[in-house]
């Protein structure tokens, strides 16, 4: 494993970078992880594919000087000044708020991406309450409010969940990030950081056609944050190219006892 940085405008970006395959894989970490986490993915993979995995934005080692503004075009500035990636082809995985990332990466520069592997990813279906706190002002201005008194946020969606508008998974994984005051100004800051990568699956799932691109949608099936179903939603039309499956776990699927049957899929 090589731990490295590179500069990027302002900023530094640090990436790890492990085995010795042939293939180039790039993978996106979930929100509040790292690049660490595909630690035992590489483990399995290492001698099939060179595997990138970067600390996005907000994240691990990077240090981000742009401002709470993050666009599709940085990450691929980014990819770019990574030596292995460097106007290469390479398969491209993205987990939860990662698979958004690589959803938004794909969508510009297709012709280059040889398999996309989504892991319990986020981008493929729009949350009205994310759309609502990132891509409006008067949104987000609530939203900054609330993680600075977030008492009438628990209240808020505590009544919510008992309507049923929103699953109580969500309900669950967001609150773990709000009873310190540092994990809300870290949602705030990364939500609003990363509004700008918002991939449109129809758009997407027209180029995974016209481009050929072999399509691995993998959930948990007790995943209460992002459902299988949304994956089931989205290969419709297209089955020749885009397999969906589903491991027995939840959301956390990139622990050590998924990782062999992620593997194989890829291998």
């Amino acid at each position: 494993m090589r731990s490295t940085f590179i500069p990027y405008k302002y900023s530094n970006i640090h990436y790890l970078q492990f085995g010795t395959g042939e293939k180039t894989l790039l993978c996106f970490h979930g929100f509040g992880e790292n690049a660490d986490s595909f630690i035992p993915l590489a483990r399995q993979l290492g001698d099939t594919y060179t595997i990138v995995a970067i600390d996005l934005p907000l994240h691990g080692k990077t240090v981000w000087n742009e401002g709470m503004m993050c666009t599709t075009e940085d990450i691929i500035s980014i990819i770019d000044n990574i030596p292995v990636l460097h106007k290469r082809s390479f398969s491209l995985a993205g987990y939860s708020m990662g698979g958004r990332v690589a959803l938004s990466v794909y969508e510009l520069i297709p012709q280059r991406i040889q398999q996309l592997i989504l892991l319990a990813s986020d981008g493929l279906k729009i949350n009205f309450w994310y759309w609502l706190a990132t891509q409006t002002a008067l949104g987000n201005r609530l939203f900054k409010y609330f993680m600075k008194k977030p008492g009438i946020f628990f209240t808020v969606t505590k009544a919510l969940k008992s309507t049923g508008m929103i699953n109580i998974g969500v309900y669950n994984y967001v609150h773990q990030y709000l009873n310190q005051e540092d994990k809300r100004i870290q949602l705030y800051t990364i939500w609003t950081t990363m509004r700008k990568l918002r991939p449109a699956a129809k758009n997407i799932k027209a180029l995974i056609q016209k481009n050929s691109t072999p399509a691995f949608l993998i959930y948990g099936r007790y995943d209460r944050v992002i459902r299988h179903t949304t994956g089931s939603s989205f290969k419709k039309g297209m089955e020749d190219l885009c397999t969906l499956h589903i491991l027995p776990c939840g959301h956390r699927m990139l622990h050590e006892k998924n990782t062999a049957a992620i593997a194989a899929l890829l291998q």
